[in-house]
């Protein structure tokens, strides 16, 4: 069945849904906006973790964030190889720091992940990267780097578009609502999206890839997950390797204390036969029993559609309206 999906703004106000804890709403207030984005700002696209073979690919993403009025410039090394990497641990850092300490520079998008973030981090300049906050967008392997930026450097980023997505009509009215239009945004499908358990909260938004969130456990780029909506979704993975992520995570108490959980898409993940578990039975099995509002099936994954989630910023999830509300924006003016 095809898909009709919608995001459309709202003015909706944080009065009547005060369940956010105190702490949850401490951690945010310390939190760093970006700037927003602007027709004529210069976007920097740089290559922290895997690389992009395809030459073409590369006017593409140009044209596609030309398509705002971006001006776009490439990083230094984000053509470079080094193995499956797209230059080394240092030149892929380097990069990163560079574009952050440019004050010419208004956003950086990542031009794809694969894997290599978690390799730079103890190269990156957290300090400075807090004095100079700007947008930074990308998802899968980047969701290392989400972390480590709310977690060490106080700022909000955004799990969105990649460089070489496919920036459809859906993933590039979430963008521009998000990062441009500066909107409380509601991000919402009209069908697909199936309820795991109901209810409402309120919390600040983490996550990304669940198989790269269980790779930070442990290190000390992760932030404390207690009040928060954590929002997950992966590629590829059988059921049971789903499964398996989950447990972790529910023995390493990320899912202790959540306020909502939302499954996105799990993409190119084989069905699996009719003697094992489904996607949803592994769901209801660990998250039901939290007593959380939770859905899967949102569009927060390697599909096409994908929304430009703000890491950190606070939202309000209704499970049964199957909808995720910014009640503030996420960037400053």
């Amino acid at each position: 069945m095809k898909r009709k999906d919608f995001l459309k703004t709202a003015g909706l106000g944080v009065a009547g849904f005060s369940i956010l804890t105190g702490a949850a709403k401490k951690d945010y207030e310390t939190l760093i906006k970006p700037k927003r984005l602007a027709e004529g700002d210069r976007i920097a696209l740089t290559a922290p973790a895997g690389i992009v073979y395809d030459e073409e690919e590369f006017d593409r993403m140009k044209r596609e964030l030309e398509s705002f009025g971006f001006e776009v410039v490439f990083g230094e090394y984000v053509k470079e190889r080094f193995g499956y990497l797209a230059g080394t641990d240092r030149q892929r850092a380097n990069d990163m720091n560079r574009f952050f300490a440019d004050p010419g520079i208004s956003g950086i998008v990542a031009v794809r992940g694969g894997w290599g973030c978690a390799r730079i981090l103890p190269y990156l300049d957290f300090d400075m990267i807090s004095n100079n906050p700007k947008v930074y967008c990308g998802f899968s392997d980047n969701t290392t780097l989400h972390m480590a930026f709310l977690h060490r450097a106080n700022l909000i980023s955004f799990h969105g578009p990649n460089g070489t997505s496919e920036w459809t009509d859906l993933t590039k009215n979430s963008f521009r609502s998000v990062l441009m239009n500066a909107e409380k945004s509601v991000f919402s499908s009209e069908s697909d999206v199936e309820l795991i358990f109901p209810g409402a909260a309120e919390g600040r938004l983490l996550g990304g890839n669940l198989s790269i969130l269980t790779t930070t456990l442990g290190t000390g780029y992760q932030p404390d997950t207690s009040g928060a909506i954590l929002f997950v979704e992966d590629i590829g993975e059988p059921v049971y390797k789903i499964d398996r992520m989950l447990v972790h995570l529910k023995q390493s108490g990320m899912l202790d204390n959540l306020a909502g959980f939302i499954f996105g898409r799990c993409s190119n993940c084989p069905d699996p036969s009719n003697s094992q578990f489904t996607l949803k039975e592994v769901l209801q099995q660990h998250i039901q029993p939290l007593g959380i509002p939770a859905v899967m099936g949102m569009d927060i994954s390697h599909d096409p559609d994908n929304f430009t989630i703000p890491q950190g910023a606070v939202a309000r999830f209704d499970a049964g309206n199957r909808s995720l509300i910014l009640l503030e924006s996420a960037v400053s003016d």
